[in-house]
């Protein structure tokens, strides 16, 4: 009643009424208000967007590293043993015909997520996660380059050097050494590789839970159909069904088969 009397004292003054004036005010706030609700709805639409982008194409990337890294891992493994066997007989191995030209790997999107400054995407748990995931790519790298720069310090012996000769002994004991020294690192390579590959799947238990059971099916298959593809012939058709579902159970037989012709008829009369 006081705010009503006042208004209408102050707007006879001014030869205003006091209700157009309310009214006036009414219309600003409501406009204010949908500029905002509207600033907020884009805001939401954007990072739903971007959320679904990010997980999206971190969860084709770490499934790739998921399958991969562990069969680079046995492989890496099975030489070592090779390797160890030959230095316990006091022979050198071809280590200097390993190289590894980098980069080697393509973590685009795992860069991305990180430097991210996008709170409600990616959470601190999660950026953490990717953090130390990368700490172990660049790990990696690092031990591939020590690997390439101790191949490339191999100095051949000459033909015709007589092993009784002082000469000889001194290329191969350096010889030795590197070679001693690149099966340290391509021993540490080999756990990397399993270290990564056991992030990899740490993460994709979160991020599955974030895309959905729908979302992440949709995914897994054209994972699959794209590595189908780049396959192609090099695997048996038994082989390559067997793998996925090992690696996928929740994706049905009968839908496997569907991925497999369909990939089978892009790779086999690829488009022009």
């Amino acid at each position: 009643m006081f705010l009503s009397k006042f208004l209408t004292r102050l707007t006879n003054a001014l030869g205003i009424k006091w209700q157009l004036v309310l009214v006036e005010l009414i219309i600003v706030f409501v406009g204010v208000y949908l500029a905002f609700f509207l600033n907020s709805l884009q805001e939401e639409k954007y990072i739903q967007q971007e959320s679904d982008k990010i997980w999206s194409s971190l969860k084709i990337e770490l499934e790739g590293i998921r399958l991969s890294f562990p069969v680079w891992a046995d492989n890496q493994t099975e030489q070592n043993v090779e390797w160890d066997s030959l230095f316990a007989i006091e022979e050198i191995g071809n280590f200097y015909t390993w190289r590894y030209i980098q980069p080697q790997y393509d973590f685009t999107t795992i860069q991305y997520a990180i430097d991210s400054r996008e709170g409600n995407i990616v959470d601190f748990d999660m950026y953490k996660r990717l953090t130390d995931f990368y700490q172990n790519v660049q790990q990696l790298e690092h031990s591939e380059n020590l690997m390439t720069e101790l191949g490339l310090r191999y100095r051949n012996i000459p033909r015709g050097i007589d092993k009784s000769k002082e000469e000889y002994w001194i290329l191969f004991g350096e010889n030795k050494f590197l070679f001693y020294k690149f099966l340290d690192f391509s021993k540490m390579r080999a756990g990397i590789l399993r270290r990564i590959a056991k992030l990899s799947e740490d993460i994709l238990d979160i991020i599955n839970q974030k895309l959905g059971e729908e979302r992440q099916q949709i995914l897994e298959r054209e994972f699959i159909h794209q590595q189908i593809v780049l396959i192609g012939d090099d695997a048996p058709k038994a082989f390559l069904q067997a793998r996925i579902k090992e690696n996928f159970p929740n994706i049905s037989d009968s839908d496997i088969e569907e991925i497999y012709l369909l990939a089978k008829e892009e790779f086999e009369h690829p488009p022009n």
